[in-house]
């Protein structure tokens, strides 16, 4: 093998390098560190209090139509980061109008509330927490109709179909008649986890775009 480098020939060995050396790989070495020190934050993996970066959200809601007139406003949004590693947003559109306002609302505090509270559990199963909380937001708007409104009738038929209904008088003079109550929600929840994967959850005809510098895969649709 070639004998040990000389020392101070700055090749290495025992020897210091060249300062000149000594200074460029400083600098590297201060990119590098910077560089991964982002990706760790990212992705949740850091140590010594790095955080994700905060992301910035900004809403905006309309009436629809032309605005004004009037018209009730049932619309709620909300953006939350109950932990460094998640980041929640979430869109709902209330329909109808005796209990849209009220089911956008509702739906958008049980969403916000119970994922945030359960955050942990979120991060290690989203798709898990996002089925749940559908289904518990759909029951809390249940129970929020019927607490504000005693004469709705709440059908069931088996152990997983329910309805709520009221009897409804025609505006143009036709026949009152029972029908589906007048009110309720779509849904669009986005998870961001640890600044790196994007789960979307939708209900209703809710959608979300995602933009970036390449296509996104198209969400896949499991069901109505």
């Amino acid at each position: 093998p070639p004998p040990p480098p000389a020392a101070g020939d700055g090749r290495g060995g025992g020897g210091a390098l060249p300062a000149a050396t000594r200074a460029a790989l400083a600098r590297v070495s201060k990119a590098t560190v910077e560089a991964a020190a982002a990706v760790r934050g990212c992705a949740g993996g850091g140590s010594g209090g790095l955080r994700a970066p905060q992301l910035p959200s900004v809403v905006f809601t309309h009436e629809g139509g032309e605005g004004g007139r009037g018209k009730e406003n049932q619309d709620a949004a909300f953006a939350a980061r109950p932990s460094p590693d998640l980041a929640i947003f979430g869109v709902f559109d209330g329909h109808g109008r005796r209990f849209g306002k009220l089911a956008g609302e509702v739906a958008s505090r049980v969403v916000r509330s119970r994922l945030c509270a359960l955050h942990r559990w979120v991060e290690l199963c989203p798709d898990a927490a996002l089925q749940w909380v559908f289904t518990h937001a759909h029951e809390e708007i249940r129970t929020a109709m019927l607490a504000a409104a005693p004469d709705l009738l709440h059908l069931q038929r088996g152990h997983r179909a329910d309805f709520l209904v009221e009897w409804m008088t025609d505006e143009d003079g036709g026949d009152a008649r029972w029908d589906a109550v007048d009110g309720g929600t779509t849904a669009t929840v986005a998870l961001l986890l640890r600044g790196t994967l994007l789960k979307l959850a939708f209900a209703g005809d809710s959608s979300a775009v995602v933009l970036g510098r390449a296509a996104p895969p198209r969400p896949a649709r499991q069901g109505k």
